[in-house]
Formats: C-alpha cells, structure tokens, sequence
C-alpha cells in the first residue's frame, strides 16, 4: 500500500515536471520566493529601508531612469500598448481559432507563467519593495496624532491665503483659467529644482533620475480618470498631458516622488506638495497649494459642513474659476472605462500594502497637519 502510494506520488511529479519546462519551473520558485520576501517585508520596513530602499533602490533608479530618459517619448506606454495588442490578439485567437490555442496549450501555459513570474520578481527588485519602506513620518520625525477640527480648519486657510496670494500674477488663457506655455521637458527641468535640498530626515531627495514622459494618448487616458502613472521597469515619470494646468504641475512632482522611491499615494502626493512649493517657480507653488486646498476641502466637508463653507467663501474668484474648469472637465471624462480602473486601482493598492485602496491619496492631509503642528511647535520655542 506505501510503495503504490510512493509510485503515485512519483508519477504525479515526472507529469507536472514533462508539462513544465525547467525555466518556467525556476521562475516560478522565484515568484514563490519573492511573495515570501513581501511578507517578511511588511513586518520589517526599518529592514527594507536599510537594505533597500535608502541604499540600493537610489543607485537602480539612477542608471535604469538615465537609460530610458535619452528617448523623448514614453517607452513605457510603447510597452503597455504593445501588451494590449497582444492580450487583444490572443482573445480573437481563443475566440475564433480555439483549436490553435488548444494545440498549443502547453507551450502558451510555460509562456504565460514565465512572463507573469518574471514580471512578478522584477517589479518587486526594481521598485516594488518601496511600498514596504519606513513610514514617511518615521524617516522625517514627525508627530503622528491626528489633526483636530481646529489645526484642519487653520491649515486650510493658510493654504487658501497663499494660494489666492499666487494666483494674483499667474497667466490665465481667455476663459480666464490658469495655464503654463512650457512644453514637458521643461516642465520636468523646472520640477527638479523643487527637489533640490529637499531632504527626509538623512534621505535627499535631490539627483538626476531621468525625465518626466508625457503620454502620447493622453486624451483617452482621461477617461480612465489617470493624470499620471510611474513605470517601474523603465523609471519613467509618465503624465497625462490633457489635464488642468493646475493639476498637471503636482501630478508631475507626485510622478517624480515615485522615481525617487516613495511607493505610498499619500507619501507620493505629501512630496509632490512640499517640491512643488519648494520649487523658485510661481506655478509649481501653485499648483502645490491647489493640491493640499483640495484634500484638505474634501475632509473639511466630511467633517464639518458650516466651517466648509466658511473657508470655501475665502477662496478667491481666479481659483474658483480653476476648480469649475477642472470640476467640468473630469464630469465630462466620466463613464465605465474610469469605474472599472478605478476599481482596479484599488485592488492594486491594497495588494500592495495600502488597505484603504484609493482611499490612500486623502490620507495626505495627516502628513500636512502633521507639518503643520511641527512648523507651529517651532515658531514657539
């Protein structure tokens, strides 16, 4: 009875080793391997932060993002069109030519587990390990209680104030909204002077990682509700260029933020606020403050309506007339393609140890209290 047992067992495993090719055996113990590693990851982030992401990540980011920033346009999107093409053209084979696909079973399975086992380990080597990184308000010291009704309402006209300030000299089109005449290479040049002497605690942000990409469909990508997207196998900063000026200029630090190492949305859009208005550019400054007046008037409201319209009353008519024109333009973007990426997005966050999913992007507003308390501590001692 053991020895058939044994012969059994011995028969499953020659079976499972015949249909898979050694290469796609090897890479997918590596995938194995690397979710082993995710899970150790997230119990020991000051371990990922000394091995990895202060030490290692720095010196990846720099040589791949210089590699890729020779070429003007977005190798990245090249990529993901190409693989759309070729998702498209294997669900017209299933779908019409079911028999070539069957014929071919075994070759397109070890195709398919190689190329996801690969794409699995390199994402996680290159980048993906950053989500497991020390908590932005570990590296930089900073006090982690939440806000109080008070410091939210206060930080928020502060905000407002510089914010209206700003606006006064800034260009507007004939519609009297807010817009830039520089192209992206420009934009990308000005941005990184908003990183220079930009520090976390020891780590400094400042360095040459390649250029910001702008992508060539930007107008479809609207409609998935996307103003930009990193790319880790390539370190390239991707913006979708079709957006408010007053958005574009954030979401390009908030791209950056990411080439630098900082996984987390809420970690990416407190960086992308603090490069922005460290930046010597008015526009940069603006479009910082525009980002921080936004998430702070979304708590505001959940919070308490009365003084939400109390400091919605301080915000001038040259920023309203931006927030309608931007309020207008992502209605009009709205549809079933922006649900389901949206959708997506979240369950690609939560995967990737950010359990409120899209809810991640608000949770900046602690890290701007927490600023807040901190400059207010300071000026009092």
């Amino acid at each position: 009875m053991g020895c058939e047992k044994v012969r059994s067992n011995f028969w499953i495993f020659r079976k499972f080793k015949n249909y898979f090719k050694t290469g796609t055996l090897v890479l997918a113990i590596l995938a194995m391997l690397t979710w082993l590693l995710t899970i150790f990851a997230a119990k020991n982030p000051e371990t990922v932060e000394k091995l990895y992401s202060s030490t290692v990540y720095p010196y990846i980011a720099k040589s791949i993002g210089l590699i890729f920033g020779i070429f003007p346009i977005s190798i990245a999107e090249i990529i993901i069109i190409i693989i759309f093409v070729l998702v498209l053209t294997g669900l017209l084979f299933l779908l019409f030519s079911p028999k070539k696909i069957l014929d071919n079973k075994k070759l397109i399975i070890n195709k398919i587990i190689s190329c996801t086992s690969l794409v699995y380990i390199l994402f996680y080597f290159l980048w993906g390990f950053n989500y497991y990184r020390q908590e932005y308000s570990v590296l930089a010291d900073m006090d982690t209680d939440l806000g109080t009704l008070e410091e939210l309402f206060e930080l928020s006209l502060e905000i407002i104030n510089n914010l209206n300030e700003i606006r006064y000299n800034l260009l507007e089109d004939e519609s009297g909204v807010f817009y830039v005449t520089e192209n992206i290479r420009e934009l990308s040049r000005q941005a990184q002077k908003g990183f220079e002497d930009l520090w976390i605690g020891t780590i400094n942000l400042s360095g040459n990682y390649g250029h910001v990409k702008p992508i060539l469909l930007s107008g479809f990508m609207s409609y998935t509700g996307i103003t930009g997207i990193y790319f880790p196998f390539t370190f390239e900063p991707n913006v979708n260029m079709d957006i408010p000026h007053h958005n574009l200029l954030a979401t390009i630090c908030h791209e950056i933020a990411h080439q630098r190492g900082f996984a987390k949305e809420d970690e990416a859009n407190f960086i992308a606020y603090r490069a922005a208005v460290n930046n010597p550019n008015d526009n940069f400054k603006y479009s910082g403050y525009y980002l921080a007046m936004r998430y702070l008037l979304t708590d505001l409201f959940n919070s308490d309506e009365v003084l939400y319209k109390l400091i919605y009353s301080k915000i001038s008519d040259a920023v309203k007339r931006d927030m309608n024109f931007s309020e207008n333009y992502w209605v009009s973007k709205e549809g079933s393609v922006e649900r389901v990426v949206t959708a997506m997005n979240d369950m690609y966050l939560k995967a990737n140890n950010q359990s409120q999913g899209i809810k991640s992007y608000n949770k900046v507003v602690n890290l701007l209290i927490s600023e807040y308390r901190q400059k207010i501590k300071f000026s009092t001692k």
